[in-house]
């Protein structure tokens, strides 16, 4: 689908409550819809296309298309609207759970765009440059890479379950796939762009900042908790050298 040079240029970005029912007769610009809640049907030359929560679809620019949701009220969705060259581009759906910054982009892309600094905005494009990557990686990959993606799902079910918990243990990972250690860090870098450890490091902190951000917290101490740390002194270091500034000063 997504061939891309570097002429990426996001037009706009919004996230909410999806319509129970759309027709679109020509796309203004490519874009993305990000499933955050509920499901959605698309139907685009008599094919229907299924999005469920922790789903994209990339919608081309031109095309006609009507949608229809689903899951009661609680149906969100989140769209990056982008201008961008592109080899024959078509409909598709990604699983996008597992992209690195995907809470980024479900909670906090569409209000940096619109109302952030001209950092927040140079974020937000590195971000969309990444997950273009990882679309490019997901649709790139072959069988054999799928199935050694495969091994390491019992892996990614425990981080999605525990990576918040202060009693996540590291070297549980590879054994819950009945791999050596050596092998599921090749392969987790290979799914992920990065170790292990990077991972969860990345995960917890930039959770952190988002707390931090929504100010729904009473001190540092019980954000470190809540992100898995009984430290609050090496989270605050931790915070520290992955941002460049302390916790405490993260502008609210």
């Amino acid at each position: 689908m997504i061939s891309f040079t570097d002429d990426v240029k996001i037009i706009s970005s919004f996230s909410k409550s999806s319509k129970l029912y759309g027709k679109i007769e020509s796309r203004k610009t490519h874009g993305f819809i990000f499933k955050t809640a509920g499901f959605a049907e698309y139907y685009i030359d008599g094919k229907r296309f299924d999005v469920n929560e922790g789903e994209a679809i990339f919608l081309p620019k031109g095309s006609r298309y009507e949608y229809r949701t689903g899951g009661g009220e609680d149906n969100y969705y989140t769209s990056i609207n982008f201008e961008a060259s592109f080899e024959n581009p078509s409909f598709s759906v990604y699983n996008v759970e597992n992209f690195h910054d995907i809470n980024y982009i479900k909670e906090s892309f569409s209000e940096l765009f619109k109302f952030g600094t001209l950092a927040d905005k140079s974020k937000c494009l590195s971000i969309f440059y990444d997950f273009l990557s990882y679309v490019l990686r997901l649709e790139n990959m072959t069988e054999v890479e799928k199935n050694k993606h495969a091994l390491i799902e019992p892996a990614i079910e425990y981080l999605k379950n525990h990576i918040y918990d202060c009693s996540f243990e590291m070297e549980k990972l590879h054994k819950l796939c009945g791999i050596s250690d050596t092998y599921f860090r090749k392969i987790f870098a290979s799914r992920f762009g990065m170790n292990p450890k990077e991972y969860v490091l990345r995960e917890r902190i930039t959770h952190a900042k988002s707390i931090l951000e929504s100010g729904d917290y009473d001190s540092i101490s019980e954000i470190a908790l809540s992100v898995g740390y009984n430290d609050a002194l090496y989270f605050s270091k931790a915070f520290k050298k992955f941002y460049g500034f302390s916790p405490s000063k993260t502008s609210l």
